[in-house]
């Protein structure tokens, strides 16, 4: 597992792959990019990470050894963590119920999963700019 830090300093993207060189391949494209990456090859890694640091970004393949990410997906992006969700099977393998996560079918491109975080990345930080910003008022005698 490697990380890095770059031009998205302090955004972090979760890659969960079973398949070490698919998952090593993802991670190139996410660090050529200045991202950082960390990688979980289960389920349960994966869970441990992102106690350990949520992540901004997450890529999940969708069926692990030990089961299968649709639960990590919706805690993931009830923290606020954009989610895609990569699989092999039918279309119908990823339940209606988990539209929130943007969908890719194996085998994707690693530049074309990199591409998507960024392009997350860019949009949750415009989204966070837009967020109306309370001011206070200033009231002290004297002034005017």
């Amino acid at each position: 597992m490697k990380a890095m830090t770059g031009p998205h300093d302090g955004q972090l993207v979760l890659v969960v792959e079973d398949s070490v060189l698919v998952a090593m391949a993802i991670e190139d494209a996410l660090i050529e990019r200045g991202l950082a990456v960390v990688v979980a090859t289960t389920v349960a890694a994966a869970e441990q990470l992102a106690e350990a640091h949520m992540p901004d970004v997450a890529l999940l393949d969708l069926q692990l050894p030990d089961g299968l990410t649709l639960d990590l997906a919706r805690r993931l992006r009830d923290a606020g963590c954009a989610v895609a969700i990569s699989s092999g099977l039918d279309s119908g393998a990823v339940p209606e119920s988990h539209n929130f996560a943007i969908q890719f079918r194996k085998p994707t491109s690693p530049d074309l999963l990199a591409d998507w975080a960024v392009t997350s990345l860019q949009a949750g930080k415009l989204a966070q700019l837009r967020k109306p910003v309370p001011i206070s008022s200033c009231s002290r005698s004297g002034t005017g």
